[in-house]
């Protein structure tokens, strides 16, 4: 997934992958970060036919119309795509650039709580880049929360015109949170 918001065919094609499957409820749990048990149900519309988009609607309760998921904004939209992309990374790979572009800072550690779990669910490995001190707080605090679970954080450094990998294990990571020690 690259920085910028997936655009509503893909979506939708992502979507049409899980639809009907228990993997469904990765992406309504994601938006039921930001909108809680008001979710009841999601569907794609539109056949693509002619160049026609295809999009996602949301079922609100208390909404008597379904509502886009674009006009729930950028962290919810940002938040389904991430999460059908791991819905659709079975035993495989997701890398996110920007990982954080469009998520709220007070709902990071929820966010990656959810990937944290549905990457152990599905055997996948989550590759984020991210500059945002938010993100990086919010995953040590969701790893941290998830002992079962493993996860690092890798800083890229240059010395002396090299690149050089430091790494961070989850004590450290914790310990640098709580210092406020930057990482980034």
């Amino acid at each position: 997934m690259g920085p910028n918001q997936l655009v509503s065919n893909e979506i939708s094609r992502l979507w049409d992958e899980i639809v009907l499957t228990d993997d469904e409820a990765i992406a309504l749990d994601a938006l039921s970060l930001v909108f809680g048990d008001r979710v009841e149900r999601t569907a794609s519309v539109g056949d693509g036919v002619g160049g026609a988009r295809r999009r996602m609607l949301v079922k609100l309760a208390n909404h008597t119309h379904p509502v886009p998921l674009r006009s729930l904004g950028d962290g919810a939209t940002r938040m389904f795509g991430v999460a059908l992309a791991l819905a659709n990374c079975r035993d495989g790979f997701l890398l996110i650039d920007e990982v954080e572009n469009g998520i709220h800072y007070t709902v990071q550690r929820e966010f990656w709580g959810m990937v944290l779990r549905a990457a152990h669910a599905h055997n996948a490995q989550v590759l984020a880049t991210t500059h945002s001190k938010d993100c990086i707080d919010g995953f040590a605090a969701a790893a941290l929360g998830c002992p079962e679970i493993s996860g690092n954080l890798i800083r890229i450094d240059r010395h002396n015109g090299e690149l050089h990998a430091v790494e961070y294990s989850m004590d450290e990571l914790e310990t640098a949170a709580e210092q406020n020690i930057e990482v980034r």
